[in-house]
């Protein structure tokens, strides 16, 4: 039980960690024109991984999912899944489990499969480049 009280300590301070990290968004967005521009696209043409990424972070502090999605789909993937995590560690910290999360490996792999698959063909579709 005491290591609850400590569960519960952090369930609390993160909403406001989260706020924090909201109010000082306009100095975070203010840094990101000094981000240097993808070294793997100079040189080869081809979107990396991270293509994108800082575009749709950006695009989620404004709010605007639609093109936060548009830029690259996985910080949003992994906002929600971050959020759905955040609901099950407040749900055990306070004393009722609620598993949302699945706990099998073999789904994790698929969406990896999928993303991985997703981050190669949008070099290809012009529709999904960032």
């Amino acid at each position: 039980m005491k290591s609850r009280n400590g569960l519960k300590t952090i369930t609390i301070l993160i909403p406001f960690f989260i706020a924090l990290i909201f109010t000082l968004q306009r100095f975070i967005l203010a840094i990101v024109p000094l981000f240097p521009p993808c070294l793997f696209y100079s040189i080869f043409h081809l979107y990396c991984p991270g293509c994108g990424n800082t575009r749709s972070v950006m695009a989620i502090f404004h709010g605007d999912i639609f093109s936060s999605l548009r830029y690259n789909i996985v910080p949003l993937l992994l906002l929600i899944i971050l959020f759905i995590g955040y609901i099950e560690l407040a749900t055990y910290s306070f004393g009722r489990y609620i598993r949302i999360l699945p706990r099998k490996l073999s789904f994790y792999l698929v969406g990896i499969a999928f993303i991985v698959l997703y981050l190669i063909v949008r070099n290809f579709i012009p529709y999904l480049t960032p």
